[in-house]
């Protein structure tokens, strides 16, 4: 079980403990991180410009299983929970796609992918 996540921007570290293990990974420009305990991941958002730019996904011993850029047209706004209690990334489109600016994202781990799950509002 991943606990104790600490995102320390000032040093570029983020660590966490996952049984009698320490991770810690050097994260360049680490913006905000977060725990999804329902599948034992941890993801990461980094290089602000002004928002960030960069999604992180690490299992539970550190291993990075997925990175990826903004969909295009959008930027990564900030990490939340769905209702299964899933970590998903709002991206923010300064145009409007569908009649919303904020867009729900979900990883879908079989397809490595990030897939639009629904409106943030």
């Amino acid at each position: 079980m991943i606990e104790n996540l600490n995102c320390i921007k000032e040093n570029d570290l983020l660590e966490w403990t996952h049984g009698e293990s320490n991770v810690l990974i050097t994260m360049p420009f680490l913006d905000c991180a977060m725990i999804d305990s329902t599948r034992q991941l941890v993801f990461a958002l980094s290089e602000p410009k002004p928002l960030p730019t960069v999604l992180t996904i690490f299992d539970a011993q550190g291993e990075k299983l997925f990175w990826s850029a903004p969909p295009e047209g959008a930027t990564f706004y900030y990490l939340t929970f769905n209702r299964s209690k899933e970590v998903v990334v709002v991206c923010s489109y300064a145009e409007k796609q569908n009649g919303w600016h904020d867009w729900f994202y979900s990883w879908d781990m079989k397809r490595n992918a990030l897939s639009q799950s629904g409106p943030a509002y």
